[in-house]
């Protein structure tokens, strides 16, 4: 598979969480087939553009990062 335009990564995550109430970056980037570092640069930006939120999920060896989308 060819490298993806961060924008078109951004597109099928707003259209995954769309469907979705909330998921974690490795269940989003699973599902959208894009590397979990991409991901997480796309989300960050979401993040600061505020349309997404972010909250902590299960603490086990690393905290889980669940990502939804802002109303």
């Amino acid at each position: 598979m060819g490298r993806r335009n961060i924008l078109k990564v951004i597109e099928d995550i707003i259209k995954l969480l769309n469907k979705e109430k909330e998921l974690s970056v490795k269940a989003i980037s699973e599902s959208i087939k894009s590397q979990w570092e991409t991901t997480i640069k796309a989300l960050e930006f979401m993040k600061k553009i505020n349309l997404v939120k972010e909250r902590q999920g299960k603490k086990t060896n690393k905290i889980e990062r669940l990502f939804s989308l802002k109303k």
